[in-house]
């Protein structure tokens, strides 16, 4: 018995053709050897003449002396033409042979990119049909049809060449495979590995920067959007925590201390800046009433202005971008001697006016690989000049370009628009838990994020109101909805950003479009109006 990679466990064919493909792969995995391995669902891209290919494999065959076999499954009839096999899809002819020169040459540039040498073989199943004789594009011998089924397994091992085997090759080639598989058949397996992925490339911040050491233990990381910001202040929490360390981290927005106090070690402590200044107020038995519009900023005042008592051995700022330098001082004084202080931003991703304190004795790290984004996603980043510097696209898939969705002049704020947009996604398989809706408006402004539903959806959005302890009041929902500038600091597998409406590309727009973007681990879709496409058009021209 194969190995097939991944395992169909738990799969369900979401397209016209996929129950086919998944028998001839259970077929495989019974009949072959146990020496070979069998990767399906293989996305794959390729660049010929300044142009780059996309397109799948349905599977790719691995013998143990290093060979490959491609197969390409045909689920239902092919028709023949004067110039070959073609298969009609819906009102589209796709030429096979086309298709199959065009695979097997994208595969063997990946292999010579990579260094493999290896012999590569191209099997067409046509399952359901019996074939008379070849055409020209695809002789006979390289077909299997619906009688030569029962010697299907047999087929793919003659096709694989009498030669021997080469331990390092054939090990090289499956971390290859493993490396430029993407798992199309089921949308919420391939979230699982593009998370998993991603986290795992985006360690490097969290793997030196620790080692970096500062006379005076402050560190400036100024690192983009996806640079895994984030790991660095899990990895530096857990150690902390491991020596028994007061550790805080403190951000500005409340939904990002929220996430990092559910996913972060719970002998640290998370808190916004104004969390804390409103606990320096009750510390003073000032009275805490949430309804009086000027709380926040006498809060935050008093907290920058008072002296307070050293008490942490590591302090974490993050989004420090969007806090004024008299509140970093504030923090900072309440470090105790030979603590170490980690201020943490990204100018690209500023929402308010601050001011700023120059941090001259601080060591100062910078970085634009960014790990989260698909990179074609970052290449549309770049194409629109959205951040300061261009991103190096750093992400283990190419991705599709973001959606661009334009609403009807009667559709207000797009919400038709958008619904239909998650019934799209929706019927590809993807959950509402793996979905965000993002709005470009404030929490007041937005149309959107006054909606109980989208879609037949639940929202589960913030009220604007908090509880008496001074808690976010949110909505029960399944699908998340919340602004562009409140959902910083955190991702989603896709992201659609709503009610992109606007008349020119000032820097705030940039800004706030560049933070949006950059949410999205894997899908990008954006709803806008007219005039917002014809700007971000006229940008990318």
């Amino acid at each position: 018995m194969a190995i097939l990679r991944p395992s169909l466990e738990g799969l369900h064919a979401v397209r016209a053709g996929e129950q086919r493909e998944f028998d001839v792969l259970r077929q495989l995995e019974a009949e072959m050897p146990a020496d070979f391995i069998i990767f399906h669902g293989v996305m794959w891209s390729s660049v010929h003449e300044g142009v780059q290919w996309f397109g799948e494999f349905d599977a790719v065959v691995l013998a143990p002396n290093g060979s490959l076999v491609i197969l390409e499954v045909k689920a239902g009839s092919v028709e023949y033409a004067a110039d070959g096999l073609r298969k009609r899809y819906g009102d589209r002819n796709k030429d096979i042979a086309r298709q199959a020169r065009v695979q097997h040459a994208a595969l063997r540039q990946r292999l010579r990119e990579r260094d493999l040498h290896v012999h590569v073989a191209h099997i067409l199943v046509l399952a359901d049909q019996v074939v008379v004789a070849g055409t020209v594009g695809y002789p006979r011998e390289r077909i299997v049809d619906a009688n030569d089924m029962p010697d299907l397994a047999r087929r793919v091992v003659e096709a694989v060449p009498a030669t021997a085997a080469y331990a390092p090759t054939h090990e090289a080639l499956v971390q290859f495979l493993d490396d430029v598989f993407e798992l199309e058949t089921d949308a919420g397996r391939h979230i699982d590995w593009l998370e998993s992925a991603v986290t795992h490339l985006s360690e490097g911040l969290a793997t030196w920067v620790p080692r970096i050491t500062s006379p005076k233990g402050v560190f400036l990381i100024e690192a983009t959007a996806g640079s895994g910001k984030t790991q660095l202040a899990l990895r530096l929490l857990s150690a902390a925590a491991v020596e028994g360390l007061h550790a805080q981290y403190v951000c500005f927005n409340r939904p990002l201390a929220d996430h990092m106090r559910r996913i972060g070690p719970s002998k640290a402590a998370y808190a916004t800046f104004h969390e804390l200044a409103i606990a320096g107020l009750r510390a003073q038995g000032a009275p805490v009433d949430f309804a009086d519009p000027a709380l926040f900023t006498r809060a935050a005042a008093l907290y920058a202005e008072s002296s307070g008592d050293p008490e942490w051995s590591l302090l974490i700022i993050d989004e420090a971008q969007d806090l004024d330098g008299e509140w970093i001082e504030g923090l900072r004084r309440r470090v105790v001697a030979g603590g170490r202080i980690y201020l943490m931003g990204d100018a690209d991703q500023q929402m308010r006016p601050t001011t700023t304190t120059p941090w001259t004795d601080a060591v100062t790290l910078r970085c634009t690989d960014n790990f989260r984004n698909p990179r074609r996603i970052v290449q549309c980043i770049n194409a629109l000049g959205l951040a300061s510097a261009p991103l190096s696209p750093r992400g283990p898939a190419d991705g599709d370009l973001p959606g661009f969705h334009v609403w009807a002049e009667d559709d207000t704020g797009g919400l038709r628009q958008t619904g239909a947009l998650i019934d799209t996604l929706l019927s590809e398989g993807i959950k509402p838990h793996q979905m965000v809706v993002l709005s470009a408006k404030g929490l007041r402004a937005s149309t959107l994020l006054g909606e109980k539903t989208l879609a037949g959806i639940a929202l589960k959005r913030f009220t604007g109101d908090f509880d008496a302890a001074g808690r976010a009041v949110w909505t029960a929902g399944e699908l998340v909805a919340d602004t562009i500038a409140r959902f910083k600091g955190q991702s989603a597998p896709v992201v659609i950003l709503a009610e992109l409406d606007f008349d020119r590309l000032d820097d705030y727009k940039r800004r706030l479009l560049f933070t949006g973007m950059t949410r999205a681990q894997w899908r990008l879709e954006c709803v806008m109006s007219a005039r917002a496409e014809r700007i971000l058009m006229e940008a990318l021209a």
